[in-house]
């Protein structure tokens, strides 16, 4: 049985370190993590597996957990059924543009109308050295399918990407 949290909450030194162990402790395996502050607070997403008598003790230990630190939890019993995403290429997508509002709007849209899977997505806002114009960054991962002419779809991308005055990079994820 799989579950997936969500944590936010006031960013502690050892809070991973508790986070962890709480699953550790209630012998259940993280799959996959993210954890990071954002802020002054911090946010965590994990894909917890573990037989369903030990997923139950969990909940209850993030229950417990999150009133200790006055943390916001939200538990999620996952499905295991997930289909393979086959006949998908992931690809990697780094923006660096001035900061305009309606940047990641225009971004997830643009993929997503093509019909490829946005997989993840982080930003940021800076001041520009020297100047202090606010920047925008971007990385996301999506899955294009295979039968996407890549050519065509990154000739598109480019006349998105210079509409937009967005610097960009559409390449494949390499491991």
């Amino acid at each position: 049985m799989q579950l997936v949290i969500t944590v936010a909450g006031e960013d502690r030194p050892d809070l991973i370190e508790e986070l962890t162990r709480t699953v550790k402790d209630c012998k259940c395996a993280i799959l996959e993590s993210r954890m990071t502050e954002v802020g002054a607070l911090f946010a965590a997403h994990l894909l917890v597996d573990g037989n369903w008598n030990h997923i139950v003790k969990l909940e209850n230990a993030l229950e417990a957990l999150g009133s200790r630190y006055r943390l916001k939890v939200a538990t999620l019993r996952a499905s295991e059924n997930r289909q393979e995403e086959e006949n998908l290429v992931p690809y990697g997508v780094d923006i660096f543009a001035s900061d305009q509002i309606d940047n990641i709007h225009e971004l997830t849209a643009f993929f997503t109308t093509r019909g490829i899977k946005i997989l993840d997505l982080s930003t940021s806002r800076y001041p520009a050295p020297y100047t202090n114009t606010p920047l925008f960054l971007a990385r996301m991962i999506v899955k294009i399918p295979v039968a996407t002419r890549i050519v065509s779809l990154r000739d598109e991308f480019l006349e998105f990407c210079d509409h937009q005055n967005l610097d960009a990079i559409l390449e494949p994820v390499k491991r």
